[in-house]
């Protein structure tokens, strides 16, 4: 569980009353960022036009602390950077200050008041994990910034991290104060992190942490400290003793799903344009990529074509994988929501009423708020405490979700894909897709449509269970799940949140209510069906009585079926395809044994991504998953830990068919 910093504040400077160590000097806290973090890795040199070679370039920094070090790094970057590169900043913080706090300590730098706004707004919940924060361009000219805060202990961090660290930011409290963080368990992280000069940075000259470096393969060399302090250490990446064992030795080779990510065209094919697919399109349209967005009949026409979705983290009783993915995912999305869809009138985060309607889900209930502590995120409720947050009788305690929300997703879709880079081609019908010169280093693709042949650099499929019928996909298990929503128009109904429960029911949009919904496991079937919606105002009565009661009875029900697509795990399928012939001949000897030493890495699909198998969460899902495999594709920081991009992997299914099949 997360702990906030315990601070003391002496003369406007926040003191840290567990590691009896101020935070910044406030006479000259910026000036010595800049001395010792930003010119100790030559960032303005780096970053300059002649001399910033990629797209993308990462910091890491030991302590976010205040963030003055970030606000730092972010003015450089805006006065030297692109529109087209991105700045990667992963921070980890064990101890972080509230919000409060923060914007006390920032007070202090009027200077960057622009910016010091800007962090204030996207800062995240205190809620411990990974926090990808994809901050708005004060500058239009200038390169975007992706803030990775992780709020935990810096060794469960590092080992989840798949980068390569341009530089860092050695910070955090001094080494005598904080001897836990400056071990070498954090030296040999950023060994692994490190490339070939990539630089480092410390106001501290401890030989403790010259040692620490210098055994890691650092040159370490030391400059006069800031202010009284005697010394500080730079030091740049020179380890070159011989060949590095290839990564797949290290890890199961299917989930390695860092490639050759020299696309020199930037150009991309996205089948689907539904929340998936145009989330995608989005990520790789403001990396400077050129899109070609596909869909055979038009956006948010399938599952993401309902009047009102409902935004929410379902969590279990236990913070499991699944748990975390869906809780950033479902941050991410509210931060997206809030850039791109500013003026509320196709959505709103009024909240969301997670109702416990059975006596085993008041259990499950209270069991979650008995260990984890998130009250920024989500707070229980009584019966009473339900009503007045709905603005109606509500029978049930339940999970409120501050910021839940319910979205017109159509709306949301056109917001994302309003981007001169991407190329909608609607009622477009794709036929097949077909790799290009395979066995040149760089193969491009071919997709095949009722009309036209489209050539691009790589292909990503987000037309749900539909994927499944391109043969280097079909090994996918895909389940179609039907269902039916419900609208009743001109409805005047008081309701001030979203409520779920084993349904749900939306706030009034335009007058209509919207509810539902029906499953219709294992079909494919989109009719819309009196029964059901007869069904659904049936559970309208039972769950939400109050609203049942409001409802004028004349009203002639309006219903919408589509079509959900869902994984065996109920977990979705994002990421680099494997060679399916290939996986099956080179790893048949998983059926006998699951320890088996690998021989040899897995041979991906080059240029091919899936984003898929959502279910009805795909608000919270899509977007993060999206961001993900844009990583994968460019070799950015993954905004996530490996460990949850690994549940996503979408070769798991391979493993599976080889197992159970004796292959």
């Amino acid at each position: 569980m997360i702990k906030q910093a315990q601070l003391e504040w002496s003369n406007g400077t926040p003191v840290s009353t567990a590691f009896e160590d101020v935070y910044f000097n406030k006479a000259n806290g910026a000036l010595e960022t800049n001395y010792v973090f930003l010119e100790g890795n030559h960032l303005e040199q780096r970053w300059s036009e002649s001399t910033l070679t990629k797209d993308h370039f990462t910091i890491a920094e030991t302590g976010f602390g205040t963030g003055l070090n970030f606000l730092c790094a972010w003015d450089l970057w805006l006065k030297h950077s692109q529109e087209h590169q991105h700045l990667h900043f992963l921070s980890v913080e064990c101890f972080p200050l509230d919000k409060a706090s923060l914007i006390q300590a920032l007070s202090a730098w009027p200077q960057f008041e622009h910016l010091t706004q800007l962090l204030i707004d996207h800062y995240p919940p205190l809620v411990e994990g990974w926090h990808s924060i994809h901050l708005p361009k004060p500058n239009a000219d200038s390169g975007h910034v992706v803030l990775h805060l992780f709020l935990g202990d810096v060794h469960d961090w590092l080992p989840q991290i798949d980068t390569q660290v341009d530089a860092w930011f050695l910070d955090g409290f001094a080494p005598s104060r904080n001897p836990d963080m400056w071990n070498e368990q954090l030296f040999l992280q950023m060994a692994r992190l490190t490339p070939f000069n990539g630089t480092v940075a410390t106001f501290t000259a401890a030989s403790k942490i010259q040692r620490g470096l210098k055994a890691a393969g650092f040159k370490v060399s030391k400059r006069k400290g800031y202010g009284h302090k005697r010394e500080m250490v730079m030091a740049s990446q020179q380890y070159t003793n011989g060949p590095q064992a290839p990564s797949w030795l290290h890890n199961t080779p299917w989930l390695n799903t860092r490639h050759n990510n020299n696309y020199t065209e930037k150009t991309a094919t996205i089948i689907g344009a539904g929340i998936a697919g145009c989330s995608t399109a989005y990520a790789l349209a403001k990396r400077g990529w050129k899109v070609n967005l596909i869909d055979k009949e038009s956006v948010a026409s399938g599952a993401s074509g309902n009047a009102q979705g409902v935004l929410y983290a379902k969590l279990s009783a236990e913070m499991n994988l699944h748990s975390q993915f869906y809780l950033s995912g479902y941050l991410l999305s509210l931060q997206l929501l809030n850039q791109q869809l500013s003026d509320k009138k196709n959505w709103d985060n009024c909240g969301v009423l997670q109702l416990a309607t059975n006596e085993k889900e008041e259990k499950r209930q209270s069991n979650f708020c008995k260990k984890y502590q998130f009250e920024e995120v989500v707070i229980p409720v009584n019966k009473q405490q339900a009503s007045e947050i709905a603005g109606t009788d509500i029978p049930y305690p339940g999970l409120f979700f501050k910021n839940g929300a319910w979205v017109y997703p159509r709306s949301w879709c056109q917001a994302l894909i309003k981007h001169d880079n991407i190329q909608l081609l609607e009622h477009t019908d794709v036929k097949a897709i077909h790799r290009l010169n395979a066995q040149e280093q760089n193969p491009s693709w071919s997709v095949e449509t009722d009309t036209q042949s489209l050539k691009s650099e790589i292909v990503i499929v987000c037309n749900a269970n539909e994927a499944i019928k391109f043969e280097t996909l079909n090994f996918l298990p895909t389940k179609p799940v039907a269902g039916q929503v419900t609208q009743l128009p001109e409805q005047n109904i008081h309701l001030k949140t979203v409520l779920c429960g084993d349904h749900y029911v939306t706030p009034t949009h335009n007058q209509d209510l919207n509810f539902g919904a029906s499953y219709r496991i294992k079909s494919d079937n989109v009719d819309v069906l009196e029964s059901e919606n007869h069904s659904n105002l049936e559970n309208l009565a039972t769950c939400f009585p109050s609203i049942a009661t409001q409802i004028d009875k004349q009203a002639a029900p309006i219903g919408r079926a589509s079509v959900r697509c869902t994984s065996p795990d109920y977990t979705p399928i994002a990421g680099a395809v494997c060679d399916e012939s290939y996986f099956l001949d080179n790893f048949s000897e998983l059926k006998k044994n699951r320890k088996w030493k690998f021989q040899k890495p897995a041979k991906f699909i080059e240029g091919l991504y899936v984003n898929i198998a959502h279910g009805s969460r795909g608000l919270s899902s899509a977007p993060l998953c999206a961001e993900m495999i844009v990583a994968q594709i460019t070799g950015e920081p993954l905004p996530l830990p490996k460990a949850q991009v690994n549940i996503l992997n979408p070769n798991r299914f391979l493993v599976n068919k080889v197992i159970k099949s004796g292959c």
